[in-house]
């Protein structure tokens, strides 16, 4: 109950100092109109002629007259306008860097927004130590957590990556050959003992570099397009020329990254089969929407989970 009468005090008052805002800007408004009209008086002065001499005084004491009342109007509308500033409730104040503020007096226009730059890396570096530190405290939970519900229990270790060699690499890479036969054949590069070349149909190319079974790299190129720098080497950074590959490439590297948890085998595996799922890439409906393009593009998305198709805006 209290916190709902809060909420009802706060926007009470938030609408109160929204309308505070609003008639100090129609003050400043009628200030600037009084002001200008008060500046065009003084730039006309007194107009006078030879066939008007003997009214030159009576113009005279018209003319101070008025700049008496526009000065008086302005006078009154400045005064206004100090009362409602004072009423306005000040917002909380943004952060301050010390005497990095005199960073934003600099009259020099190329360094002008120097301090807006660093006030807002500021915000950002403060909001990342938050996560962070959320992040830490998470992670410290759970291996509390793991530790207690194995204890007394021999815990199996993970192979490590450099416990597989080259022959068990190869090894692999034949079974995947023997499983994906209809469409994707996985072959070394010559000269290049951790670079494969998957060719998937007639769909595009897919340079993988690996470190043991480790996937660091991957590209997807059209069937047409260059893979060689030259005779020996393979270009294994140049991006594909279409947007499609570019595309596919982008969420290759994604899912380079979501397989990672799991065993190196397993996620070489894994990996290989989603990328096995884009055979029918240009044949393939979206699942979301039926279409077969979106934007000039094909679904270039396909779920890490059930490797369904989908584009780039009817992701799930």
């Amino acid at each position: 109950m209290c916190a709902v009468l809060f909420g009802n005090e706060k926007m009470a008052a938030d609408t109160d100092n929204t309308k505070m805002l609003m008639l100090a800007i129609f003050a400043v408004q009628k200030l600037r109109e009084n002001v200008n009209k008060t500046f065009s008086s003084l730039h006309d002065g007194v107009k006078t002629s030879t066939e008007d001499e003997a009214n030159v005084d009576g113009k005279v004491k018209h003319f101070v007259t008025q700049l008496h009342h526009n000065l008086c109007s302005v006078n009154d509308c400045f005064s206004d306008l100090e009362k409602l500033t004072s009423n306005i409730v000040k917002g909380s104040q943004g952060s301050s860097l010390g005497v990095t503020g005199f960073l934003s007096l600099d009259p020099v226009l190329d360094k002008t927004p120097m301090y807006q730059q660093v006030l807002q890396s500021y915000k950002w570096w403060t909001k990342l130590k938050e996560h962070s530190s959320h992040a830490s405290s998470l992670l410290n939970y759970h291996t509390m957590r793991r530790s207690t519900s194995i204890l007394g229990k021999k815990r199996k270790l993970q192979p490590s990556l450099l416990a597989y060699s080259l022959q068990a690499v190869d090894q692999l890479v034949s079974s995947l050959n023997r499983q994906f036969m209809d469409a994707m054949v996985i072959t070394k590069v010559p000269n290049m003992p951790n670079v494969y070349q998957v060719t998937l149909g007639r769909t595009f190319y897919a340079i993988v570099g690996l470190q043991r079974l480790l996937i660091e790299r991957v590209v997807i190129r059209g069937q047409h397009e260059n893979i060689y720098m030259d005779e020996r080497m393979v270009d294994i950074w140049t991006p594909s020329k279409y947007k499609v590959f570019q595309k596919i490439t982008d969420h290759a590297t994604s899912a380079m990254l979501h397989y990672q948890p799991l065993r190196p085998d397993m996620c070489f595996f894994s990996f290989m089969k989603w990328l096995h799922s884009y055979q029918k890439l240009f044949c393939s409906p979206c699942r979301h929407c039926g279409q077969f393009l979106q934007d000039n593009l094909p679904p270039t998305w396909h779920d890490f989970r059930t490797l369904l198709p989908y584009h780039e805006g009817c992701r799930q």
